[in-house]
């Protein structure tokens, strides 16, 4: 490669690096006054961590998923909905008694938990 084109990359990579940046201060990262102890970069600290904005993943970061008790919660009663509504579906069409015996308990178990699930 030559030098324009180490340039034009070295541009290109700070940009990404920049445009990460923003986004994790976007979503409640704060920049850190302090250098980075290993570069002397910039750092923020997003989640509790401290990420140097230089040598860190960041797109990494950006990819984790936020988990809060309301997700979870929001995922657990959408699961549990689409197997009540599966259950019905194989209980409708079930001919033999003792199949729609533990369906029916199936079904019963999970709009149990339903119930339990914290309403929004």
């Amino acid at each position: 490669m030559d030098r324009i084109e180490l340039r034009t990359l070295s541009r290109s990579l700070k940009d990404s690096k920049m445009k990460l940046t923003v986004e994790l201060v976007r979503k409640g990262a704060t920049i850190l006054a302090e250098p980075c102890q290993t570069c002397g970069g910039v750092q923020v600290r997003y989640h509790g961590k401290t990420y140097c904005t230089s040598h860190d993943d960041l797109s990494a970061v950006l990819l984790e998923r936020d988990v809060s008790f309301d997700s979870v919660v929001a995922g657990l009663r959408q699961l549990l909905l689409s197997k009540v509504t599966e259950s019905m579906s194989l209980l409708e069409r079930e001919k033999d008694s003792a199949k729609q015996d533990a369906l029916i308990s199936l079904v019963t178990k999970y709009y149990d938990l339903l119930q339990k699930l914290p309403q929004k």
